[in-house]
């Protein structure tokens, strides 16, 4: 374990939540594309082997691979391609669209392909998180698996922090992680209508980019128990956001938490 002023920061067990891997025939254009929207220099090329390479290095335990249809049509594949990366170190997080045909049976499918929770990104799939077809989405997936959405965009409104808190407030029963400590490059508005509310946060793609006091704040405010730690791979590796996390300063009980308690919590890891 690494030590900052006293504490103890890498504990023995450590879940990235938000990790993305293509298939190799798509990484490097996939990955490219993120970097063209986000402006962000990527950590490696989307490909699996240097994700899981990367954990092994830095002793991750769990993986949480996500992924996201863009078309309906690619809902099933892209389910089966997630379901089939699994073993004793990854978990998978499938997909759903709005506009997929056979909702019910896919939902009921994640059992069968062993997926642990679902992985929405309204921006590129074309929705606003609280518009009537994808609260109708939300609604029948309801307490049976966890869903994290990415939340925030510099470009258009449909991913605020504030639409998700309209949705929230509708379905309760539903388990939302918010990304990027609740809405990338909107964290303003993440603490006033996200923050300190029942659902829970991730830290990726969010301490990199804010002031080590304020992204400790966030979490503090929004309560330890509820943060998830995450790297968003490929835009960024674990090494890096090890460092950024070593800066927040926190207590030993609270890095515990974030790196693994809560995701084994949530998730019913063994």
């Amino acid at each position: 374990a690494v030590s900052c002023l006293g504490v103890k920061i890498l504990p023995e067990k450590i879940v990235d939540i938000h990790a993305h891997a293509f298939d190799d025939k798509i990484a490097v254009k996939a990955t490219e594309n993120l970097h063209h929207y986000y402006d962000i220099q990527p950590a490696a090329d989307g490909r699996l082997v240097h994700l899981t390479e990367s954990a092994k290095k830095n002793k991750i335990d769990k993986l949480v691979v996500c992924a996201t249809a863009t078309k309906p049509k690619q809902v099933q594949m892209i389910n089966d391609y997630v379901s089939s990366l699994l073993s004793e170190h990854i978990v998978g997080f499938g997909t759903l669209h709005c506009d997929f045909d056979e909702m019910d049976a896919e939902i009921n499918r994640f059992k069968e392909l062993g997926l642990s929770g679902i992985k929405f990104h309204p921006i590129f799939q074309g929705f606003k998180i609280d518009d009537d077809k994808a609260m109708q989405m939300y609604e029948k997936i309801g307490s049976k698996f966890p869903v994290l959405i990415h939340v925030g965009d510099k470009n258009v409104k449909d991913a605020t922090p504030g639409r998700l808190a309209s949705v929230m407030k509708e379905l309760p029963q539903v388990t939302f992680i918010a990304a990027h400590l609740g809405g990338y490059g909107e964290w303003e508005e993440a603490k006033k209508y996200l923050i300190g509310k029942n659902m829970y946060i991730d830290t990726s793609s969010s301490i990199r980019f804010l002031p080590p006091e304020e992204s400790a704040a966030i979490i503090r405010a929004h309560g330890t128990d509820r943060v998830l730690f995450g790297t968003d791979y490929p835009l960024s590796n674990h090494k890096f956001e090890f460092e950024c996390m070593k800066k927040l300063n926190l207590t030993n009980d609270e890095y515990e938490k974030i790196y693994w308690k809560n995701a084994f919590q949530l998730l019913n890891l063994k």
